[in-house]
C-alpha cells in the first residue's frame, strides 16, 4: 500500500506536466510558429501533411521563413522528405561526422530499393554529443529540440537542405576531374542509380606524375592508362567512412586492382598509405572520400614508349613500330633487362618524306644507343655505339660522337651536350632507367665518304688526287676501313713530288700512296692512344699509328720512318672513320726519282739538256740536287745553239748539279745570309744560296755579277730507293763563267798573266845586269884587293 501511493502520485504528475507529447503532431507544432510558415506552406502544396501527420517516431530539420526566402529553386515533395528522419533524435545524440539516413529514398541508388538518402552532421566547436555548434550538412541548428512527442522533436535550421546529387554530377565541379571522366566515359556510369564509393584526391589526379607521365596521361596515348586510374578510384558498393573496420581491408576497383583501407588505433584512415583527409562526402548514388594524393594503381607501368608519347616524339613511335622496333620502346624493370638510351627530335624536325624506305631502320637505330647514359657518363670526344650495326662496318655498331661544354644556362646537369650536330634541349628523361634526350634535330647518319670530306676544304687537295688516282670508286666500296687523310698543307709540304703524284705519269705510284692511307679495319682515337697498331693498308703494306710525346703519329713502320701527326680525328662515315694527318705517308716500295720528278714538274728542257749531258743515269746511282730551271727559263736563251755545242751543254748541266744530299735548310746556321755549295762543273764554279728579307730562296753562281740570281720556285725530294737527291726548280738558268789560268775568269786570267809577265821580265832583267856587271869586270882586269 505504501508503494502504491507514490507510483499513483508519479504517473499524476507525469501526465499532468506532459499533456502535449500525447496528444500533437509535427503539424501541429510547426502552426503553432509563425517562423515555420513558409514550410506548411510547402507542406500542403507538396501534400505531404497527411504522411507526416502518421508517422509515429520521427525528426523534422525545419527551414525557418528567412531560410525558404533564400533559397533558390524549386521545393519539392523530395527535398521535403530529405528534412525527415525515421527516428526522433535530441541536439545531445549528434556528433561530429554522424551520418544519419533520411525518409527520401531513391530505390537502387544506396543499394538496397529502401535506403534513404544520407545527411551529415557537422560540428563546431566541441565535437562531443550535445556540444558546440551543429550543422545538418550546411544548415545550421538554430534553435534545437522542439518536442513533438516522447520520439518526434523538430530541428529547427536556418537553410533549405538539399538532397546530394549523383556522383557523376558532383564531379562536374572539377572541371579537370569531370574532362577525364567524360573523356573515357565514365561520367556516364557515375551517374546510374548504383552505389560507388569514390576515392578522390584534393589535389590533381596527376599530382603524383611527372610532367612527361600527365602529358602522356592526357594525350591519346594515354587514354587506356587514364581510364585505369580513373576506375582505380571507384569502388562498385557505398562504403561510408563508419563501416571501415579498424586494420587492414582490401576493396576491389572498377579497375581490377585492389585498394587497402587501413584504419589505425587512432582512427586515422589511409588509403595505400596517403592519408584520408576528409570523409563522407555525400551524393545521391554513393560517396566520396578525400585523400591527400592520388593512388597509382600497379596496373598502369610507364615505359620508353609511353615517355616518348609524353614527350611528344609521337612520328619516333610510329616509325619505329613501323619497321619493327618495338621491343625499344617496351622494355621490362628488371635488372638484367637490356637498358637504351634513345635520342629523340621533336615531331616537326621528322620529315619521313626525306628518309628513303631502304635506311629508315638503319636511321631510327642510330638514334639508339645501348645502355644507361646519364650526363655524368658523357664525356667530350666519346664515340658511343649505336644500336645501328651497319654492314659498311664489318657489321659493327655505328659510332654517335659526343660533344661536351660546360656553358650558361646549365642544360643537362650543368652541361651543353651535342649528339653530332644535335644539341640536347634538357635534362633526360628517365624511365625503367632507360635514358630519353630531347634532341634539336635528327642526327644524320653517317654517309659516303668522300662527300663527307668534299665539304672540308682544308681537304680539297687530298679530294683531288682520290678522282685523279682513279681509286675512288675502290675507297668507297671498301667496308670497315680506317682513312688517314693528309691536310692540303702536308701536300704542300711534299713540294714538287705532290706534282709528279699528280701528273699522268705518277698515276701510279699516287694510287698505292693513297691506298696506303686506308687501313683495313677500324680504329678510332680510344683504340690508338690505348696501344701501338700496326694495320694492313689497301696497298698490301703496313702501317703504324701510335702515341709519341703525347702525341699521336703514324707512318711506316721501323726506325727513322718519317711520321705524320694525327690531328682531327673520328670523322665517322659510312663505312669507316677518318683521321687528319699532317703529312703524306709513302710506302716502302715506291721509289720516286729525280727524273720522275723532273717530269712531274714537266722540266721538258731540263730533262732534254741532261739526256744530251749523258747525265741522267748518274742522277739515278749518285746524290745530287738538280736545279731545274723552267721551260719558261730556257725560253730565253738559244737552246738549238745549247745543244750543238756539247762543250758548252756539258759545262752548264753541271753547274746546275749539286753533289750533296737533299737539305732540310739550304741556309745553314753558321752563316747569316749566304751558303755556298759545290756543283759537279768544278771545284771552283760554286753556287750559292741566300735567304732574302721576304723568306724566299735564291741562288747564283758565285763570282758572278752579271747576272741577276734564280728565285727557288719549287723543291722537291726523292723518295725511296738509295738516292737521297731532289730537284730545286728556279725560275732562271745559270750561266757558267768561262775560266782562264787557274780556274779564274779570263780577265782576271789576262791581268794575272800579264803581271806575272812582268815580274818574270824584271827578274831576268836584273839577273841580266849582274851577270854582265861582273863579266865586265873580269874582262878590265878588276882584281879585289886582299
Amino acid at each position: 500500500m505504501r508503494l502504491g501511493i507514490p507510483l499513483l502520485l508519479f504517473i499524476t504528475t507525469f501526465f499532468y506536466c506532459h499533456p502535449i507529447l500525447a496528444y500533437k503532431t509535427i503539424i501541429d507544432v510547426l502552426s503553432e510558429d509563425s517562423r515555420f510558415e513558409k514550410l506548411i506552406e510547402h507542406l500542403q502544396r507538396t501534400r505531404l501533411i497527411p504522411y507526416i501527420n502518421r508517422l509515429e517516431a520521427g525528426t523534422l530539420f525545419a527551414p525557418d521563413n528567412n531560410a525558404f526566402e533564400n533559397f533558390k529553386g524549386e521545393i519539392t515533395e523530395h527535398m521535403l522528405l530529405y528534412h525527415l528522419l525515421p527516428a526522433g533524435m535530441l541536439g545531445e545524440d549528434f556528433f561530429d561526422g554522424q551520418l544519419l539516413e533520411s525518409l527520401y529514398i531513391r530505390p537502387g541508388f544506396l543499394g538496397s530499393d529502401d535506403a534513404g538518402q544520407r545527411i551529415k552532421i557537422r560540428k563546431e566547436g566541441k565535437a562531443g554529443k550535445g556540444r558546440g555548434k551543429a550543422f545538418i550538412n550546411d544548415a545550421e541548428i538554430i534553435d534545437k529540440d522542439l518536442a513533438v512527442n516522447n520520439r518526434t522533436y523538430i530541428q529547427a535550421i536556418n537553410q533549405v537542405l538539399t538532397p546530394p546529387t549523383t556522383l557523376g554530377e558532383s564531379i562536374k565541379n572539377n572541371e579537370e576531374l569531370y574532362g577525364f571522366l567524360q573523356k573515357v566515359g565514365l561520367s556516364d556510369k557515375l551517374n546510374q542509380p548504383r552505389p560507388f564509393t569514390v576515392f578522390m584526391s584534393r589535389q590533381s589526379i596527376l599530382n603524383p606524375l611527372n610532367p612527361i607521365e600527365k602529358d602522356y596521361m592526357v594525350s591519346q596515348y594515354g587514354t587506356e592508362d587514364l581510364d585505369r586510374l580513373l576506375n582505380y578510384m571507384i569502388v562498385d558498393d557505398v562504403v561510408y567512412s563508419n563501416e571501415f573496420p579498424s586494420g587492414k581491408t582490401v576493396y576491389k576497383t572498377l579497375s581490377g586492382e585492389s585498394l587497402v583501407v587501413s584504419v589505425n588505433k587512432d582512427n586515422v584512415i589511409t588509403v595505400n598509405d596517403i592519408p584520408v583527409t576528409e570523409t563522407d562526402v555525400l551524393a545521391a548514388n554513393g560517396v566520396f572520400h578525400v585523400l591527400d594524393d592520388m593512388p597509382i594503381p600497379n596496373n598502369i607501368n610507364f615505359n620508353t614508349r609511353k615517355y616518348l608519347y609524353g614527350l611528344n616524339s609521337t612520328k619516333l613511335v610510329a616509325l619505329m613500330d613501323e619497321c619493327g622496333l618495338e621491343h625499344y620502346l617496351e622494355t621490362d624493370n628488371s635488372d638484367d633487362a637490356q637498358k637504351y638510351t634513345i635520342l629523340a627530335p621533336a615531331n616537326d624536325d621528322i620529315k619521313e618524306d626525306s628518309i628513303p624506305d631502304s635506311i629508315k631502320k638503319n636511321w631510327l637505330t642510330y638514334h639508339i644507343m645501348g645502355g644507361s647514359y646519364s650526363p655524368d657518363l658523357l664525356t667530350d670526344g666519346a664515340l658511343i655505339k649505336s644500336e645501328f650495326v651497319s654492314s659498311r662496318l664489318g657489321d659493327v655498331s655505328q659510332r654517335i660522337p659526343v660533344f661536351v661544354e660546360r656553358e650558361a644556362p646549365v642544360k643537362a646537369a650543368g652541361k651543353s651536350i651535342r649528339f653530332g650536330h644535335s644539341r640536347v634541349l634538357a635534362d633526360p628523361a628517365i624511365v625503367q632507367n632507360n635514358y630519353i634526350y630531347k634532341v634539336s634535330e635528327p642526327l644524320v647518319l653517317p654517309g659516303d665518304i668522300l662527300s663527307k670530306l668534299v665539304i672540308d676544304l682544308n681537304l680539297s687537295t687530298f679530294i683531288a688526287t682520290i678522282y685523279v688516282s682513279e681509286v675512288a670508286d675502290e675507297i668507297k666500296g671498301s667496308d670497315g676501313i680506317t682513312m688517314f687523310v693528309p691536310t692540303n698543307e702536308a701536300f704542300h709540304d711534299l713540294g714538287l713530288v705532290a706534282q709528279y703524284l699528280m701528273h699522268p705519269s705518277g698515276k701510279s705510284h699516287l694510287q698505292s700512296v693513297l691506298r696506303y692511307h686506308v687501313a683495313q679495319g677500324l680504329l678510332y682515337k680510344e683504340d690508338m692512344i690505348q696501344n701501338p697498331q700496326e694495320m694492313t693498308t689497301l696497298a698490301n703494306a703496313t702501317i703504324r699509328i701510335e702515341s709519341n710525346n703525347d702525341q699521336l703519329v703514324v707512318g711506316p713502320p721501323g726506325a727513322g720512318s718519317k711520321q705524320a701527326i694525327i690531328g682531327e680525328t673520328d670523322i665517322l662515315v659510312g663505312n669507316g672513320v677518318v683521321h687528319k694527318i699532317d703529312g703524306v705517308q709513302i710506302p716502302d716500295y715506291v721509289e720516286i726519282t729525280t727524273r720522275d720528278i723532273l717530269i712531274g714538274i714537266e722540266a721538258n728542257s731540263m730533262l732534254e739538256v741532261l739526256e744530251r749531258a749523258s747525265l741522267m743515269d748518274a742522277l739515278n746511282s749518285t746524290n745530287y740536287i738538280v736545279l731545274a730551271p723552267t721551260d719558261r727559263a730556257f725560253a730565253h736563251m738559244d737552246l738549238d745553239e745549247l745543244l750543238q755545242d756539247p762543250y758548252e751543254l756539258e759545262r752548264l748541266v753541271k753547274l746546275h748539279l749539286v753533289p750533296i744530299t737533299w737539305q732540310d735548310n739550304w741556309i745553314t746556321s753558321g752563316s747569316k745570309h749566304d751558303t755556298e755549295y759545290p756543283t759537279l762543273l768544278s771545284e771552283y764554279d760554286k753556287i750559292v744560296f741566300r735567304e732574302e728579307e721576304n723568306g724566299e730562296l735564291v741562288v747564283s753562281v758565285k763570282d758572278r755579277t752579271d747576272k741577276t740570281p734564280a728565285h727557288v720556285i719549287g723543291m722537291g725530294r726523292t723518295v725511296g730507293g738509295k738516292v737521297d737527291g731532289g730537284v730545286l726548280m728556279t725560275d732562271a738558268v745559270l750561266i757558267p763563267i768561262r775560266r782562264g789560268f787557274f780556274g779564274l775568269p779570263w780577265g782576271w786570267s789576262i791581268f794575272l798573266v800579264t803581271v806575272i809577265s812582268l815580274i818574270s821580265a824584271s827578274i831576268l832583267g836584273g839577273c841580266g845586269f849582274i851577270v854582265y856587271k861582273i863579266w865586265t869586270r873580269r874582262r878590265l882586269g878588276y882584281r879585289n884587293i886582299d
